[in-house]
């Protein structure tokens, strides 16, 4: 976490917010379904806003986040939006929602306790015939480990990266190590590596997971070579908020 909020600043270099919007297409699309007018959306783990940038102009939206550097970025980005800091595998809200969005944040959850915690979140927090998506950013049918690179300039920093995702799958785990080689405005040039580890779970377990936090329908899309879970909360399934 202290490198994720040390590199807050770079973020928008990284994955510009621009690079959010051929993908927010079907993510708005999967979240709208069965709801009129401008549904209220709960975004759990949403960073820097970069994706909740293009699903604004169609939601009413709540972003939420461990981090303070992240969520002051999104302020900047999106200063219609509410923001709030929270954990998305304890957060508890006094209110609900249409809709629940939990993107490549929920690739963080390591463990099967901590993914059903956060369903579970996802699950207490939506109204009747409301709509979860979590999109993680590998399930074990279609983990493809490789490299990418990627980076901007800005007006007066600029950064690359190198992800290399190892292939070893470790239980519920896989490793990715990024290089950051980072140009501060004055011209200066600093290199730094970060190693994460983070989930990955099989859609057997997902299915299972999902059941156990409270939804019923669960529906698995196919988005971008990934795959995505559109989960609607069981009747009577809503956990006391």
């Amino acid at each position: 976490m202290r490198l994720y909020d040390d590199l807050a600043d770079w973020w928008p270099l990284m994955s510009p917010p621009a690079e959010y919007e051929a993908g927010s297409v079907p993510v708005a699309r999967l979240l709208s379904a069965g709801a009129a007018g401008r549904p209220r959306l709960l975004q759990l783990g949403a960073g820097g806003g970069h994706l909740a940038s293009h699903l604004e102009t169609r939601f009413d939206m709540t972003l939420v986040d461990l981090s303070l550097r992240m969520l002051d970025g999104s302020r900047r980005l999106n200063p219609d939006c509410r923001h709030l800091t929270g954990d998305m595998r304890s957060l508890r809200l006094d209110e609900t929602f249409d809709a629940v969005l939990v993107f490549d944040a929920i690739s963080h959850m390591t463990t099967e306790a901590d993914l059903l915690a956060t369903m579970r979140t996802a699950c207490a927090h939506l109204t009747p015939g409301g709509v979860a998506l979590f999109c993680p950013d590998w399930t074990v049918e279609r983990f493809v480990p490789g490299a990418s690179m990627g980076g901007i300039d800005g007006p007066e920093r600029g950064m690359r990266y190198l992800e290399w995702t190892q292939p070893m799958i470790r239980r519920t785990t896989y490793e990715s190590d990024f290089v950051y080689l980072l140009r501060e405005a004055d011209g200066t040039r600093r290199v730094v590596h970060d190693r994460m580890v983070l989930g990955i779970f099989s859609r057997d377990t997902w299915a299972r997971l999902l059941a156990e936090a409270g939804f019923g329908q669960v529906v698995i899309a196919e988005e971008s070579g990934r795959d995505v879970f559109q989960a609607w909360a069981a009747p009577g399934s809503a956990t006391s908020i």
